[in-house]
This record gives structure tokens, C-alpha cells and sequence, in this order.
């Protein structure tokens, strides 16, 4: 478990902002490590980065370098909380409770947002430590869960479609519970994913807690079908990049990726002289890129990639004419 808490600082996102003087009856701004020592009651303020957004309901977990903490609101009574979303920084000051073992601030008396797009980064654990990692010190963390083979049932049956609401088991392992929340719907949602079964992967998740005793009943809970992650979160090209929307004076990139990961297009007039390049840093896992300006029925080699923060993947460079969008393939090409 040392080794855990020794990578704390590493492995969490945490927006350095420049200090914000508390106004009048505002408290001092905590560390999460330092609010969470206080008592049930105690007013505080804090300034983290959240890691969910409305997939989880009305609770949004916020991290900083060292700990994490649970913010509990009605929307219609917090304006601006259901508008937030993973990655936004910002400064909190609200009342601690403990609700079923779980250590929360509310209710929130105020809260403002310093940044967005803030990259969250996970605390990563083998599979075969999951349970280790599943304690008080990580509570409302969000955490990596490396080398997952399957997700059972807590009766041992493997997971083929997951169901809201629902409890699962990392591996068939006792202790390491996986929850399923009904609000992680839609196309992007848990609710009715399919786990991999051909290959392992790791599973993401912020670790809640449910006991009403207080102990144990710590739980992984993934946000979104993207925390089910394949391929050790490479972006993976899962298909050639292609042209559309083809004038004479341009054409669209189109390609997907496995994960999601910006999009990046190089070109020229020679496949070893890839002069330009145009990126679009949002990360999706359906990429299109827009080429303009180009000269009617002509030959351009384009290469296309893919970073993100499990790193980068690039296709060799292909051939499209403009003009009329016929593609042309290498002779030898696989």
C-alpha cells in the first residue's frame, strides 16, 4: 500500500492556481488531506479538480495531489453544479458529513470555477492489488485498475452487458467491487456496455464507499463506458483514414480510433516530405479533419495520428487525389 500513496503526487491531477485571499467567513483554503483530518461539521474550503459530471447524479469527486472528496448538491439549489464536468478546477467551501462511511461536503455553501479541461490523471493499480488499493487514504480517488481480464456477477458469472444500479467483481475477486450507476446512460453510458473479453483491460473509476457501519463497502465506480479501456489506452487506429467531402481544392481526413485521442494530419506532395500539418486537440474517438487550399487533381500522401495521455499512434502516409476522390493505393501496400 506504501508504494501507492508514495505515487500520489504523480498520478493525480491537480490544477496549480494562484491563491485566491479568503473573503469575509470564508475559511482558509485546505488541503482535501487536510479538510478530510477535521470532524463531521466543520466548515471548509478547498480547491480541486472534479473527475465526473452528470453521469454519477447529483455528486461530483473532486481530487487534488493528495486525497480526494465527495460534493453532494441539488442542482436547483447550486447553480452552476450540474454544469460541471471532469477536468474543471475550482475553489469549494462547504460543511463535512459522513453519509453510509463515505466522507462529503454538504451542504456546499459556494463554489467557483478557476479553469476547465485540467488533465486528470489516475492512480494506477495492477489487478492482482486492486483490493489493496480499496481504503480510506483513496477514497473519492480515481483510480486505474491495470490488467482486468473480466468482470463477473457476484455470483461468478462473467458480464456480458452491464446493467444500472448493479454491483460487479474485478477478476471474480472478493473485495474488489465494481458499481454501476443508472445515470451513466446513453451512448456514451455504462448502462447496456460491453466489457472486453478478447483481450485485457483496465477499468477507471472513482472509489466511493457504502457501509453504514463505517467500515469497508469501498467500491470502484467507472463514469463512462471510456473507463472500460482497451488497448493500454492507446488511441489504436482501428481503420485507414479516408477521404470525403473531396473538391478539387480539398478534402475531409476521416478516421477512428479504439480510445479516444486528438486528431493529426500531416501532408505533402511526397510521402518522405510531409511538410504540413494541422492538429484539433479535442479528443474523440471519431476523428475529421478539414484540408483546404490544395491544387485541383493532385496527388497528396497524408499521415494521420493520434495522441493522447497513454501516448501517441500514427498510420503510415496514403495517397488521395483531389479533384474527385478517387483513392489510389500503393502497389506492395498491406
Amino acid at each position: 500500500m506504501t508504494s501507492f500513496l508514495l505515487l500520489a503526487g504523480l498520478l493525480t491531477g491537480f490544477a496549480s492556481e494562484t491563491p485566491t485571499p479568503p473573503g469575509p467567513g470564508t475559511p482558509p483554503v485546505l488541503t482535501i488531506k487536510a479538510a478530510r483530518a477535521l470532524p463531521p461539521g466543520s466548515t471548509v474550503t478547498v480547491r480541486a479538480v472534479v473527475i465526473n459530471g452528470p453521469e454519477m447524479g447529483n455528486i461530483r469527486y473532486v481530487q487534488d495531489a493528495d486525497a480526494g472528496l465527495a460534493l453532494y448538491a441539488q442542482p436547483t439549489k447550486l447553480a452552476g453544479f450540474a454544469e460541471l464536468r471532469s477536468g474543471d478546477s475550482i475553489q469549494v467551501t462547504g460543511q463535512l458529513k459522513v453519509y453510509n462511511g463515505l466522507t462529503e461536503m454538504d451542504p456546499i455553501a459556494s463554489f467557483h470555477k478557476l479553469a476547465s479541461g485540467v488533465r486528470v490523471r489516475a492512480l494506477q493499480v495492477p489487478v492482482e492489488r486492486a483490493t489493496e488499493a480499496f481504503v480510506e487514504a483513496n477514497e473519492s480517488r480515481l483510480l486505474e485498475i491495470k490488467g482486468v481480464t473480466r468482470l463477473t456477477t457476484p455470483t461468478g458469472t462473467v458480464a456480458t452487458t452491464l446493467a444500472g444500479n448493479s454491483n460487479y467483481l474485478l477478476n471474480g475477486q472478493s473485495g474488489g467491487l465494481v458499481r454501476v450507476m443508472s445515470a451513466s446512460s446513453g451512448p456514451e453510458g455504462l448502462v447496456d456496455a460491453t466489457p472486453p473479453t478478447s483481450e485485457p483491460f483496465d477499468v477507471r473509476g472513482v472509489l466511493s464507499q457504502f457501509a453504514p457501519s463505517g467500515v469497508g463497502g469501498y467500491q470502484l465506480m467507472p463514469r463512462l463506458a471510456t473507463d472500460l479501456v482497451r488497448g493500454g489506452g492507446l488511441p489504436r487506429l482501428t481503420e485507414e483514414p479516408v477521404p470525403v467531402n473531396v473538391t478539387g481544392n480539398g478534402f475531409t481526413v476521416v478516421f477512428s480510433t479504439l480510445n479516444p485521442g486528438d486528431t493529426r494530419v500531416r501532408y505533402g506532395l511526397d510521402p518522405k516530405q510531409l511538410k504540413e500539418s494541422l492538429v484539433d486537440p479535442a479528443l474523440t474517438t471519431r476523428h475529421s479533419l478539414p484540408i483546404t487550399n490544395l491544387i485541383p487533381g493532385t496527388t497528396y500522401y497524408v499521415e494521420v495520428s493520434s495522441r493522447n495521455a497513454a501516448g501517441t499512434e500514427t498510420a503510415p502516409p496514403v495517397p488521395f487525389i483531389t479533384g474527385n476522390g478517387k483513392r489510389v493505393r500503393l502497389s506492395g501496400k498491406n
